[in-house]
């Protein structure tokens, strides 16, 4: 009786037990699930917080704001001019993209975002929002640049 009743209550956990589920996403299914469109952006502090924003200086066309950009799992990715097509561009723009650096760095080619490529060092990747820091040079200065894209 008593094996018995081990027996049961082994089960019983074993049974009860439920396997943690993988809920975290990849970045690379995170970044390619939908287009992105520009949120917001500027000169940065240390810390990415922005201190002059972007749309004060005029440093993003104006025909750039609309734009989205469509990341493909396989490295490829495409920006959409939409409406408000910038002189000069066409409609559609081709790039390819990688991850480095354990995700935290994102590797583009040149003009996928606002005509600018590079590496760009990522601050934060969610199912709503991309944010990317880049080193640069503003006025002659060199700082560090915020683009906070958005689904």
């Amino acid at each position: 009786m008593k094996y018995t009743f081990f027996i049961l209550a082994a089960s019983f956990l074993l049974l009860s037990c439920k396997k943690d589920s993988n809920s975290s996403t990849s970045k690379t299914d995170q970044i390619s699930s939908a287009d992105w469109k520009y949120d917001n952006g500027g000169v940065s502090d240390a810390n990415g917080n922005i201190i002059v924003d972007f749309s004060t200086t005029g440093t993003i066309p104006a025909c750039s704001l609309d734009n989205t950009i469509h990341f493909n799992a396989d490295g490829t990715g495409t920006v959409y001019e939409n409406a408000n097509i910038c002189q000069g561009a066409s409609a559609t723009t081709p790039f390819t993209w990688s991850f480095a650096s354990n995700g935290t760095v994102l590797n583009l080619s040149a003009g996928a975002i606002a005509g600018i490529g590079g590496s760009f060092q990522v601050k934060e990747i969610s199912a709503t929002k991309l944010s990317l820091l880049k080193d640069t040079t503003y006025m002659g200065t060199q700082v560090k640049a915020v683009v906070n894209l958005k689904h």
